[in-house]
């Protein structure tokens, strides 16, 4: 069973080089988006020391927030015209699909790999309470932002 260490009963290095499981990570993105895994996955490479790798990761990360800032402008102009488009949706879906072929799993095979399953964990908590906090925030803006569009055009 893949239980989580409480990494602060194991003092400050254990806790510093703590990570979070990238499969774990990879299913929560389902719900919070890519943005959220990518985060996490930079992280991880941080605490591995592999700053090549945590670049690639910062790149997943802003890449999917531009995708997020685009579909936040299609959702408001979809709303103001009246129409509806799939297209935002179906790239979401196929961005997540590409960032867990190509950083997820590659991170949990590395990980798998090198470890096994006896390495420190986060714990999700906080991890998690972010990721509803930012949702909420982006839910908030794209209905404001819509609300705005709609309202001055």
């Amino acid at each position: 069973m893949h239980g989580s260490f409480d990494t602060r009963a194991l003092g400050p290095a254990a806790s510093a080089n703590a990570l979070w499981n990238p499969t774990v990570a990879a299913l929560w993105s389902i719900v919070f988006t890519p943005a959220f895994g990518a985060w996490l996955l930079m992280r991880n490479w941080e605490a591995l020391g592999d700053a090549r790798q945590a670049l690639g990761a910062r790149k997943w990360f802003a890449f999917s927030i531009g995708l997020l800032a685009v579909r936040l402008l299609s959702s408001a102009v979809n709303a103001r015209v009246n129409g509806q488009s799939n297209l935002m949706h179906w790239a979401g879906w196929m961005l997540l699909l590409a960032w867990w072929i190509g950083a997820a799993a590659p991170q949990a095979r590395l990980l798998h790999s090198r470890f096994g399953a006896d390495y420190p964990r986060h714990g999700w908590d906080y991890a998690l309470l972010l990721a509803v906090f930012a949702g909420t925030a982006y839910w908030i803006l794209s209905a404001g932002f819509t609300w705005l569009l709609v309202a001055l055009t």
